[in-house]
């Protein structure tokens, strides 16, 4: 499934790119890379590092000089769930060279768990939430020699707060309807019993990329 929603990501992409032509205003980048970390077990109080893909794609908009704000899609993988962050983007040049640029970017996006399946039966239900993630990064951009594109690489800092509920229903004959984004009440209406386990993740981001 995650492999398939990359290839669709990276196919939305170039339509995209190919609909907006070569007009300079716009910006158009795809990224891949790996977000690394470390995930505490709290049974024994140990730690383990881990290692997920990041794919993702921004198309901004030139509003002021060298700088962009646009739409940010992808996909992060985490050790208890896959989110497909999208929301808002900038990026900005801070030199003004003809050759390799210096620049940096900031992302918002709300990290969707759509990817992660619910489980019902007919007396409980389970399945996972998230929320906001922040992407601030720094990196540089490579003009190739021919042609308006170039590559990228950037080291940055992803914070992405997410969440696994266990819920037993309060009647077997119906089963009670999940919130699309947060759970608001401790206690949501069908449910007797509610457990919610939250996990924040900080990650190093690393990411090469190409840039149109």
């Amino acid at each position: 499934m995650v492999k398939r929603y990359v290839w669709v990501l990276l196919a939305f992409f170039g339509f995209f790119g190919t609909c907006l032509g070569q007009e300079k205003p716009w910006l158009k980048q795809v990224e891949m890379g790996v977000l690394g970390g470390k995930t505490e077990n709290l049974w024994d109080e140990t730690t383990t590092a881990r290692l997920g893909l990041s794919v993702s794609t921004f198309f901004g908009k030139e509003f002021l000089p060298k700088q962009w704000l646009g739409v940010k899609l992808g996909i992060d993988q985490y050790p208890s769930v896959t989110t497909l962050p999208l929301g808002l983007g900038w990026r900005g040049f801070l030199t003004q060279t003809d050759g390799p640029r210096l620049m940096a970017g900031l992302d918002l996006a709300y990290g969707s768990p759509i990817l992660e399946k619910i489980e019902r039966t007919d007396w409980s239900s389970s399945w996972h939430e998230s929320g906001i993630m922040i992407h601030p990064s720094v990196g540089f951009r490579l003009p190739a020699k021919k042609g308006n594109w170039g590559l990228t690489a950037s080291v940055g800092y992803k914070r992405q707060p997410t969440a696994f509920l266990e819920g037993t229903h309060s009647n077997a004959e119906s089963r009670p309807r999940i919130p699309f984004f947060h759970t608001s009440s401790r206690l949501p209406e069908g449910f007797s019993a509610l457990t919610k386990t939250a996990t924040l993740y900080h990650s190093l981001s690393i990411q090469v990329g190409l840039m149109f």
